[in-house]
């Protein structure tokens, strides 16, 4: 079987295991119950609030993008973010909207080291603030979040700190550059040494000052609260009892937790509403739901893509 292959049925087990594993311990009848009677007007505004943050997340690569002057309009990089969300409803892999934002960039400004950088720089930072709102509010959550799940995080937004810091240091990059191509066999440094769009992205990390990094810092701060804004919305439709605090906390580990492997996030995510939200007396069939309405707002997104690609 090829690896390929392999790596799509091990995620596709991922998933489906996990699905079945919480629909054994919930009452399914309550979980339907539960989406029945969830407030249309809330959960409206939770698919609105979803595809309103696409176009943040546009506006933060745009941002990027102009700054290595690519001169590409805010309205096509809009329109290629949906595009990816399609991809990535679609595809058996949380990164397949990078890859398709990434061709679409590069056939449009012939750059394609420059294009993954900006798209690589643009996901890094969401993560790096997201990590930074959970380290934050972990310690004060009434969760029994452990402690080494706390120092994880926190580890986890320092050690991506410490190592764009070091990327953006060319004299060391430039050193350990040359130190590890000592190591590696002659045929294969020179297959490394050749590859020009591996060294355009490299240089493509380097091209950002400071004002350009703290305006996409700055956005994505604002992208990351609309997005805990529509989990409080998902469970106010639900009629979640749980606090600002608790979404605080949440949505940033919930979406860590979407970056192990499996088809489109299914069954990590209702795992992890499920396990997290139950903490503070949340019914798990509300979670459960709750996981529902926030996977349903990524398709309607998704299916935006779909035809904006189609015209």
């Amino acid at each position: 079987m090829p690896k390929k292959h392999a790596k799509i049925l091990v995620k596709v087990a991922i998933s489906l295991g996990l699905i079945l594993f919480l629909l054994s311990r919930i009452d399914v009848h309550a979980l339907v119950q539960n989406l029945a009677r969830a407030n249309p007007w809330l959960l409206a505004a939770t698919l609105l609030l979803f595809a309103f943050s696409i176009p943040l997340r546009a506006w933060r690569w745009q941002t990027l993008t102009n700054a290595r002057g690519m001169g590409v309009s805010f309205w096509r990089l809009n329109r290629w973010y949906y595009i990816g969300a399609f991809f990535n409803t679609v595809l058996p892999t949380g990164f397949g909207g990078d890859v398709a934002k990434s061709v679409y960039l590069a056939r449009e400004t012939d750059d394609p080291g420059g294009a993954v950088g900006t798209v690589a720089l643009d996901r890094f930072l969401g993560i790096l603030v997201l990590l930074g709102i959970g380290a934050l509010a972990a310690p004060l959550s009434r969760a029994s979040i452990s402690f080494w799940m706390q120092i994880f995080v926190l580890l986890a937004f320092f050690g991506a700190l410490a190592a764009f810091w070091a990327l953006r240091q060319k004299n060391w990059m430039r050193w350990l550059h040359r130190q590890a191509l000592r190591l590696l066999p002659a045929g294969f440094r020179r297959r490394i040494e050749g590859m020009e769009s591996l060294r355009s992205l490299y240089m493509a990390l380097q091209d950002y000052d400071g004002p350009t990094l703290l305006r996409a810092v700055g956005v994505s701060l604002i992208f990351n609260l609309v997005w805990i804004l529509v989990n409080i919305t998902a469970g106010l439709s639900l009629d979640v009892q749980a606090s600002l605090l608790d979404y605080l906390v949440f949505t940033p580990l919930v979406s860590l937790a979407l970056l192990i492997p499996s088809i489109g996030g299914i069954g990590v995510r209702e795992l992890s509403y499920v396990g997290l939200y139950t903490q503070v007396g949340v019914p798990a069939e509300a979670a459960f739901a709750m996981s529902i309405v926030i996977y349903l707002a990524t398709v309607v997104s998704g299916l935006i893509g779909g035809i904006l690609m189609l015209f």
